[in-house]
């Protein structure tokens, strides 16, 4: 019984875990939303190959601030894993590699 209950105590916990990741997935702000002032600077990173699927929310956090006020500027922080797959941890962006 005991078992049982752990089990179903772990499945609830990853389910909760599941939609926080969706409902944060789903407050990023669109690409869309971006590209309606910054289509030129996301049309140069997007021609490299290895950025073409990558959304804005990606690689920024902040969007839903900047867009309330523009003086707000959204910052890089995006999955680290994800840009480390590519980029070494002592190059900045934008430099080769």
């Amino acid at each position: 019984m005991q078992l049982c209950q752990s089990a179903a105590a772990l499945v609830a916990l990853a389910a909760a875990a599941a939609a926080a990741q969706t409902s944060a997935q789903t407050a990023a702000i669109r690409d869309e939303v971006c590209l309606s002032c910054h289509e030129v600077p996301s049309a140069r990173f997007h021609s490299q190959p290895s950025h073409k699927k990558l959304a804005c929310a990606n690689c920024h956090v902040g969007g839903a601030e900047h867009v309330a006020d523009t003086r707000a500027r959204p910052k890089l922080g995006g999955d680290p894993v994800l840009c480390a797959s590519c980029h070494e941890s002592r190059k900045k962006h934008g430099s080769a590699g």
